[in-house]
């Protein structure tokens, strides 16, 4: 029998130690910062370049059969916090089994420990979510050390350990990785920031793309009788720190036209006071109807109708659910009239984009006449008159031949007497008759009884009911009719 085998590693490594210990002061430190793990590990190359640490230097990274050694280039510094973030990515055992968890941890190099904390969020700006991985530099002068951070899934961050201080703190998105805000290349923010021992500070970084050009209109286009939309070059701040110049024009005459409101966005999401009260009423005509209705059918409707505090609630929830200002690359504008068909030039100055930079131009467009539409209420009254048309006769085409069907169809003749024919003849099929039916001197279309009828054996009277549409005085025809059409 072969030896019993065991199963597969399915463990991922983590560390069993770190030197010197997290949150420890180790003062004149000289030595390399060991981090050992639980078991033989792969260690990519690029670690350090991966990792974050603060303050923000060059690191020698040294790896063992399952450690890893970490020294600054120039040497550990006095009086100084280093706090590392050591990531999962490319960190795994012999079997590929990844960390799970990236690990953090901090220890001082001095006497003081300094119990500072900043902390914070990075948002971008254009979708208003939250940025991971983002990191936070702080600057305290040109000859300072840069501390750091790094930004978690729900883009908040926070630096201890810094120094009491001023800082410039930038937030910014590494695509290069050189661990320093690109300004030309990368999405950033930036502020003042203080670090004091007596309370944290909070920060938000709202970051976004490098811009050196102002805003500037690029088209203007109807989006209805009364509406136009401004398209710009750029994201322009939501809302503005000052109301922008607009004013469009007719260039046939030249004339101003009047604009009576202004809002950041496209058409399509935008929503002018006028049209949400005109919706406001038109909600509480509804509701007053529908209560109306509901008094008429009596105790059972208000019982079920909401109480003020439910209809409260539901009011802020609804407020509370609002999506977030953001910035938008169109200003819609409502004006006072309908445009008239012609050509309009519209003229913007003090718009102001998300980099700050204060802009504007101008530009023409069209109004044409809006093709004819259709009268969907004309159409629905036209089709609302067929249907009920085509059921008026269904209904009355159902009760006739119902009517027809109850009628007592009297029984035709057992023998015809018609001259100039045999017996062996009589009950014939009106085909066989030697006289044709055109030759008979009162014409077919005259005589109660159809040709094809004459001489109907008295087993074919039942006849189905959609044959039955002949008057009842002509069914009952006497027979000296035929004898005379004979």
């Amino acid at each position: 029998m072969p030896p019993p085998g065991a199963r597969p590693d399915e463990v991922p490594p983590f560390i069993v130690r770190i030197s010197p210990a997290p949150d420890s002061t180790v003062v004149d430190f000289d030595g390399a910062l060991e981090i050992r793990f639980s078991e033989p590990v792969r260690i990519p190359n690029g670690l350090a370049r991966e990792m974050f640490v603060t303050p923000m230097e060059t690191y020698e990274a040294q790896t063992g059969f399952s450690d890893l050694r970490l020294r600054p280039e120039d040497g550990w510094r006095d009086s100084v916090a280093y706090c590392f973030t050591i990531p999962t990515d490319g960190i795994n055992d012999l079997l590929r089994n990844e960390m799970e968890e990236p690990v953090e941890f901090c220890f001082f190099t001095g006497a003081d420990i300094p119990h500072t904390s900043v902390e914070g969020e990075v948002i971008d700006a254009l979708t208003g979510q939250p940025l991971e991985g983002a990191r936070v530099i702080f600057w305290a002068g040109p000859d300072s050390i840069p501390y750091g951070a790094i930004s978690d899934s729900t883009g908040r961050f926070a630096a201890r350990g810094l120094p009491p201080g001023e800082y410039e703190a930038f937030g910014f998105v590494d695509r290069n990785r050189n661990l320093i805000p690109d300004r030309v290349l990368e999405s950033y923010d930036s502020t003042s920031v203080t670090a004091s021992p007596e309370a944290p500070t909070e920060l938000r970084f709202v970051v976004v793309a490098p811009d050196t050009t102002p805003p500037l209109l690029a088209r203007a286009l109807v989006v209805g009788s009364e509406t136009v939309q401004l398209e710009f070059d750029d994201y322009l701040l939501n809302p503005q720190p000052e109301a922008p110049g607009i004013a469009i024009r007719d260039s046939a005459t030249n004339a101003t036209l009047e604009i009576i409101a202004t809002l950041i966005g496209s058409a399509d999401e935008v929503t002018f006071l006028s049209d949400s009260a005109a919706l406001a009423d038109s909600v509480a005509a509804a509701d007053s109807a529908a209560v109306a209705d509901s008094a008429a059918v009596g105790d059972s409707a208000a019982a079920e109708a909401p109480s003020p505090d439910s209809a409260g609630a539901a009011a802020s929830d609804s407020v509370a659910e609002e999506d977030p200002v953001l910035p938008s690359r169109f200003i819609t504008v409502r004006l006072g009239a309908a445009l008239d068909s012609g050509t309009y030039r519209v003229s913007v100055t003090g718009v102001v984009n998300v980099r700050r930079l204060t802009g504007g131009g101008d530009t023409s467009f069209v109004a044409e006449p809006e093709p004819p539409s259709d009268d969907s209420a004309a159409v629905a009254d036209s089709v609302a008159a067929a249907d009920s048309a085509a059921v008026a006769d269904s209904t009355a085409a159902e009760g006739d031949s119902v009517t027809v069907q109850q009628d007592p169809v009297p029984p035709a003749p057992d023998s015809l007497d018609i001259p100039g024919v045999p017996s062996d003849t009589t009950g014939a099929p009106p085909d066989t008759v030697e006289v044709p039916p055109d030759t008979v001197g009162v014409p077919p279309d005259t005589v109660g009884v159809p040709p094809d009828t004459v001489g109907v054996p008295p087993d074919t009277v039942g006849v189905p009911p959609d044959t039955v549409g002949v008057p009842p005085d002509t069914v009952a025809a006497p027979p000296d009719t035929a004898r005379r059409r004979a």
